[in-house]
């Protein structure tokens, strides 16, 4: 055998070594999940959308080398998503018509393989097995798209249900926008870089500006500011630094005469530089 043969299956060796180590640090972590699971005796699923967003911040910012950041990201995306099933039942909702194609490859893309998927007609069916209890999350289209589930989220006042992931989480340089939301009976935790989503219903006239400068008003720090047309009526949607309150939110909606709805606190998603070419 040459030498070069000979220090290839060296390294390949080397490469063995440390993929059983991955594994017993994956089986270790297993039993300490075991653990949490005998703890609790609830057999409930607890998702926490901020302490995951604080995890793939941590990972990011200590990372280096040419392995991508981003597939460090969905591979612990995996990993917490995995035990978050061993904790308790733990399902998604997805739209099956041809046009939320993306939107079930983004719920893929971030609640990984172990999950089970249920698939709805369409985005206004996924919600309603979100409020009901049939699945823990729907993964619904944002945008010009997200009217009927919009309203149908602002029809069943139901104040636990929050939108509580914003997808993509990880985004390139250019800064990708949100392309779905993730909303549940999850409940809300403060964490680092948060925006808060508002519906501002009712409203028989107004403006980007006046909703702009009634948020600044109200203490509020806009960060964008949309008409989605909706069932009953067009439906002002808000984007807010940090964490808003209902009682903000349902100020802000009297001030501009209309009803105000916080939808939400999400982590704020990471945007990564753009990789050099040829890496």
């Amino acid at each position: 055998m040459s030498s070069r043969n000979q220090q290839l299956d060296g390294l390949r060796r080397q490469i063995d070594s440390l993929d059983d180590r991955i594994h017993d640090l994956l089986i270790e972590r297993s039993g300490m999940i075991e653990q949490i699971i005998a703890a609790k005796r609830d057999g409930q699923a607890k998702l926490r959308p901020g302490r995951e967003a604080e995890i793939a911040r941590r990972l990011v910012g200590r990372h280096h080398g040419r392995f991508p950041a981003a597939s460090v990201v969905r591979i612990w995306r995996e990993i917490i998503n995995a035990f978050t099933c061993m904790q308790g039942p733990f399902s998604v909702a997805l739209p099956a018509g041809d046009a939320d194609r993306p939107i079930r490859e983004l719920a893929r893309d971030h609640f990984g393989g172990t999950p089970e998927r249920v698939s709805a007609v369409d985005a206004v069916a996924a919600l309603g097995m979100a409020i009901d209890g049939t699945a823990t999350l729907a993964v619904l289209p944002w945008g010009d798209r997200a009217g009927p589930w919009l309203r149908r989220m602002l029809d069943a006042a139901v104040p636990e249900l929050r939108i509580c992931f914003a997808l993509p989480f990880i985004r390139g340089g250019s800064g990708t926008g949100t392309a779905a939301m993730a909303v549940g009976l999850v409940e809300s935790e403060p964490t680092e870089r948060e925006r808060s989503i508002i519906a501002v219903d009712g409203l028989a006239s107004a403006d980007h500006g006046a909703i702009e400068d009634a948020a600044r008003s109200a203490g509020l720090e806009p960060l964008g500011c949309r008409e989605i047309d909706a069932p009953d009526g067009a439906v002002w949607v808000l984007e807010t630094g940090g964490r808003a309150d209902a009682a903000v939110a349902n100020g802000l909606g009297e001030a501009l005469g209309g009803t105000g709805v916080l939808l939400g606190v999400i982590a704020e998603p990471i945007i990564l530089p753009e990789e050099p070419a040829g890496t």
